[in-house]
């Protein structure tokens, strides 16, 4: 394929960021890594995207998380959030600085250690092989709409508490906010408004009702011991649903695409059960199921020999830092042996994501079960025909297979 022809301020919206990006990301990297574009409301923001001037980005305090500091900014128009309900939903670990960020993020690191997580593994088994059975006797169809989407909602449903029949709402609600854009804006502000009624339902539910969950200790900490507001158990809450729900989504989809389209890689990977570990990982750096973050400049910084000035908007270009041939080798290849864990598809520093090793026992147990389960499973279109979400959160929309 050409490389793609940059214009001065490359847009957010066009295609060189939709259709093949990692082209565009690729002479990004070697014409300008550090460079002004168009945000999708027509603004201009920095896109940072060299794997040392992101990691470094990642950890510069300087570079604010926390929306609420973004005095420029109209959120609800820029996040589709209602905004009588910003406070609600931008009160989490994932949007806020220090101190507040180690305090919300601290309520809940203990349910999602190591060891925590790989507890939960023969249940992640167990609700894989359901689907995948279910899955089986449709002779073919959608894997996101099969295994991809209900696997990791059934997993963090089950650990906040979510009853069963509450959870395909949820479902519906956290896809139409993720897959959010201006002329879905009706929607998604009754998507928002439906996901806080019932989180708040369930809130209530759980004084009324503990149980054995991480909501009801959530709740707990807000009720008895007084360690987070409403609002920020609400906005706990809400990403833990819809960031520990939707990114799975995507490393499950597009994982399955990666092997499917890798024949060679992918028989690799059958023929050695111990390579699991590293194909998971070179999933997440070849293409991360978020691709683009965001950080605002409290004060003037400068970053790539670059200076930006303060109250600036910054892209951080997880996707292009991971194939960057400063920091990897042969970048562009997808090798299950890779074993190289340098990859920022989870961040980097205090921000590093909490759930990264729930990710990653989902992916690899759910890997594990689809090529057992389906040892001659095949793309059931052209890769070409598929269609993606946006750069922020991505994945395939639908990934046709069958088998037999």
């Amino acid at each position: 394929m050409n490389q793609p022809q940059l214009p001065e301020i490359p847009a957010l919206n066009s295609e060189l960021f939709h259709t093949d990006q990692y082209a565009t990301y690729r002479e990004i990297l070697e014409q300008r890594p550090v460079t002004r574009v168009r945000f999708y409301d027509g603004s201009l923001v920095w896109l940072v995207n060299r794997h040392e001037d992101v990691r470094a980005a990642l950890t510069d305090p300087r570079l604010s998380n926390d929306p609420m500091k973004q005095s420029d900014i109209d959120l609800s128009a820029a996040t589709g959030i209602p905004a009588d309900l910003i406070e609600y939903f931008q009160r989490n670990m994932f949007r806020s600085d220090e101190p507040d960020h180690g305090r919300l993020r601290k309520l809940v690191t203990r349910e999602f250690t190591v060891r925590r997580i790989n507890a939960l593994r023969p249940r992640i088994r167990q609700i894989a092989d359901d689907l995948l059975e279910k899955f089986a006797a449709t002779g073919g169809g959608d894997l996101v709409e099969a295994l991809a989407r209900p696997l990791p909602l059934t997993v963090m449903c089950e650990l906040l508490g979510v009853p069963e029949e509450d959870r395909a709402d949820f479902q519906t609600w956290s896809q139409h906010i993720v897959e959010s854009s201006p002329e879905f804006a009706e929607r998604n502000a009754v998507s928002y408004r439906s996901l806080f009624e019932c989180v708040r339902s369930l809130i209530r539910r759980r004084r009324d009702e503990p149980g054995d969950d991480l909501l009801s200790a959530l709740v707990d900490l807000r009720d008895v011991a007084d360690r987070l507001s409403e609002n920020e158990l609400i906005s706990t809450v809400f990403l833990l649903l819809v960031a520990g729900i939707e990114t799975t989504v995507n490393v499950l989809g597009t994982g399955t695409f990666l092997l499917l389209t890798h024949p060679g890689e992918l028989a690799r990977l059958r023929a050695d059960g111990a390579l699991l570990g590293p194909a998971v990982e070179e999933m997440l750096r070849y293409m991360a199921p978020i691709e683009i973050t965001s950080r605002h400049t409290l004060e003037p910084v400068e970053i790539g020999g670059v200076s930006i000035d303060a109250q600036s908007t910054v892209l951080i270009n997880l996707a292009a830092a991971n194939r960057d041939p400063a920091r990897f080798e042969d970048p562009q290849s997808f090798r299950v042996d890779r074993n190289d864990g340098g990859h920022l598809t989870f961040g980097h520093g205090i921000h590093y994501c909490l759930g990264a090793a729930l990710a990653r026992a989902e992916a690899e147990v759910t890997f594990e079960a689809l090529l057992e389960r389906f040892p001659d499973l095949r793309l059931a279109a052209s890769a070409s025909d598929l269609t993606w979400r946006h750069a922020f959160m991505r994945g395939p929309v639908e990934l046709p297979v069958s088998w037999g």
